[in-house]
């Protein structure tokens, strides 16, 4: 059996992989989600937790916040510490582009079936491509009383659709995901 590590800077992003991996209905493989508070705190673990996971049929996806930086660096720098580690041939990075949100945002029918978004709002900044948004967890802020970044990915994580999500860099990480599990 496959073990696929998710490692990511953040909590609320858990329910989401959880349920995606849920979907995908693996029969070989399975999920460990470790959580981190940010990104300093991620960066500053994965040696450590590389160098010292002792499961052979593991298999690592490194998962982060682009934040509005350069996604290219951000990923050089994450592949760095994995080939410093010798992990380089069972890695994955993937740069969530923006944040989590805009996954969210690249699938308003999700958001919609969760209660959490009337389908037929459609304010200006909720148009175009989710990942070339702005900060998209004060978009949700704005136009959802109450949003908060925990119980949203809770409440919206099942009703994402694995098909018809806008954001690629959701599609790119569903995809390394499905290539983790096939690894083995």
């Amino acid at each position: 059996m496959i073990e696929i590590v998710v490692l990511t800077e953040e909590p609320s992003i858990k329910p989401v992989f959880e349920c995606l991996v849920e979907k995908l209905a693996f029969t070989n493989a399975f999920l460990t989600i470790i959580t981190h508070d940010g990104v300093s705190d991620l960066e500053r673990s994965l040696p450590r937790k590389l160098r010292g996971w002792r499961n052979p049929n593991s298999f690592f996806l490194i998962v982060r916040d682009n934040d509005n930086g350069d996604c290219l660096k951000r990923k050089e720098k994450l592949q760095k510490i994995v080939d410093d580690c010798g992990r380089s041939e069972r890695t994955l990075i993937r740069i969530v582009c923006q944040e989590l949100e805009a996954w969210f945002l690249g699938d308003r029918q999700a958001m919609h079936d969760a209660d959490i978004l009337n389908i037929n709002v459609n304010p200006a900044n909720l148009r175009g491509n989710p990942d070339q948004l702005n900060k998209p967890s004060r978009i949700l802020e704005e136009h959802l009383n109450g949003y908060s970044k925990l119980a949203g990915a809770t409440a919206i994580a099942p009703c994402l659709s694995l098909d018809r999500n806008e954001s690629t860099s959701f599609k790119a990480t569903v995809d390394a995901i499905r290539r983790l599990a096939k690894e083995g």
